[in-house]
């Protein structure tokens, strides 16, 4: 049997398991993609489990909406993740991964253990996905 090299994350909605992941702001141009459509937005912070993005004016964003989200990595290839919107806020959209690759999760990880002040927050934000 084929092992996978994807993560899945099933989103759990009960309001007392929702938990709060580190972010670390990250100012830079991101593209997403929607069918056959792409546009660049630009994202302000992201965490092991999401990103808070700018709204594109040339496109509307609703929540629950399916997109997937390239994030460039200077010298690595490119963060790629299945993304879905959580909460629309005029200018900016927040959004949860969905689907990632074991190699741009582990790109993901580094640059959020790159960035983070507090170390101790990553190990706590990893064992929270692995529950």
């Amino acid at each position: 049997m084929k092992k996978s090299n994807t993560i899945r994350f099933m989103k759990n909605n009960s309001t007392s398991e929702r938990r709060r992941f580190t972010r670390i702001p990250l100012m830079k141009d991101v593209t997403l993609y929607t069918g056959m459509e792409s546009w660049v937005s630009q994202i302000h912070d992201l965490s092991l489990k999401g990103a808070l993005l700018s709204c594109p004016t040339e496109h509307t964003v609703k929540n629950g909406d399916l997109l997937r989200l390239s994030i460039p990595v200077e010298n690595s290839p490119a963060i790629i993740m299945n993304i879905q919107v959580v909460h629309t806020n005029g200018e900016t959209f927040g959004v949860e991964w969905t689907q990632i690759d074991m190699d741009s999760f582990a790109s993901l990880k580094r640059t959020i253990e790159l960035n983070i002040k507090e170390k101790e927050s990553l190990r706590e934000d990893i064992k929270t996905l692995s529950e």
